[in-house]
């Protein structure tokens, strides 16, 4: 009788220290309009879309019509109308349909508001000390024959990016090669370092190194060097856009084995927009290079592209690219590509 009494009181002091713990405060909660109840981190919420990663379902959207209210004691990024604002919690309202923003912790200060009158809704970006690595990696193979044309082409795209407090490490790697009845028709790798280092929350100086190679143009091998400023105007749960300008030198080394070298002034800009609630991504990336060559007014490369995703890890993606140069002498080069393909994210 003295075990069991024993025992009894063990499991109340395990129960009462367990109820200090607060297990509600690391998840968010959104309740729907049939009573249902999802509890995880809320992403974001836009055109009528609410996002949030779950752990047994991963990431959910809502359409805001079916949400009751909601609730989250972290910080966030409100936007109503065309008014955005920082509001320190949301809390949920028991008016259907509502939430109650509080801006400090004064009660007084308490505003409720309509779920549907909130056009975006997003988490701030935090100042990264730990490190966070993402990126991505896509393959397009194409078999065809068309007008008695065989083709067999294979694109890969790898890119990656490292944050680590003030540093960021930016690496992509890019291999082609085309075959037009058993000819080949393209061979080309090219890798990408950038080291960038960032002096305020939006300004970085940016150190960029560049290789590439070509089995078949007249130009064989290119390395570039670069240093410059860059800016980034957003980065956020939504997508991300920066801009930069460097001094560039560029080594040229054509088939033949002729050497040459020049200076360039450098633009580059790179864009990603989610849409639909992530089930779409939007990006765009270029750069733009003025030689102090006479007879080459300016040089793009530039792609522009949808990623559609298939689940948290895969998705399907479809990519234009172009590669143009503008000379003064007419001898003007174009070479735009189209590829789809499939490929996994981290």
């Amino acid at each position: 009788m003295f075990e069991g009494e024993r025992m009894l009181c063990v499991r109340k002091v395990l129960a009462l220290s367990l109820s200090f713990i607060p297990f509600g405060s690391f998840a968010d909660t959104l309740w729907l309009d049939n009573g249902d109840r999802l509890t995880g981190k809320i992403e974001f919420l836009e055109a009528g879309k609410m996002s949030i990663k779950t752990d047994f379902a991963g990431m959910i959207t809502v359409s805001t019509a079916r949400v009751a209210t909601f609730e989250s004691d972290e910080p966030l990024l409100l936007k109503l109308g065309d008014q955005a604002q920082y509001i320190t919690r949301l809390q949920a309202s028991d008016q259907k349909g509502q939430v109650t923003l509080a801006f400090d912790e004064s009660e007084n200060q308490a505003r409720h508001v309509q779920v549907r009158q909130i056009s975006q809704l997003l988490v701030p970006t935090p100042i990264i000390q730990d490190m966070v690595w993402e990126g991505d990696a896509s393959a397009a193979l194409e078999f065809k024959n068309s007008s008695g044309t065989e083709t067999e082409d294979l694109d890969l795209d790898v890119s990656s990016r490292l944050r680590h407090g003030d540093w960021r490490h930016d690496l992509t790697l890019d291999y082609e090669r085309d075959y037009r009845d058993d000819i080949k028709t393209r061979h080309t790798w090219e890798t990408d370092y950038d080291i960038n280092r960032f002096l305020t929350e939006h300004w970085f100086w940016m150190t960029s190194l560049r290789y590439q190679r070509d089995y078949l143009n007249e130009v064989a091998k290119r390395r570039q060097f670069g240093m410059g400023p860059g800016y980034e105007w957003w980065n956020n749960t939504l997508g991300r856009f920066e801009t930069s300008a460097r001094l560039d030198r560029t080594w040229v080394e054509e088939q033949d084995g002729s050497k040459s070298k020049y200076n360039a002034l450098g633009l580059q800009w790179d864009y990603r927009r989610f849409l639909l609630g992530k089930r779409f991504e939007f990006f765009h990336k270029a750069e733009t290079q003025i030689p102090d060559d006479p007879n080459v007014r300016y040089q793009i490369d530039t792609e522009a592209g949808l990623r559609y995703s298939l689940t948290n890890w895969a998705s399907l993606s479809l990519k234009a690219e172009m590669d143009y140069l503008d000379s003064s002498d007419d001898t003007d080069y174009r070479d735009t590509r189209y590829t789809m393909g499939f490929g996994v994210g981290w």
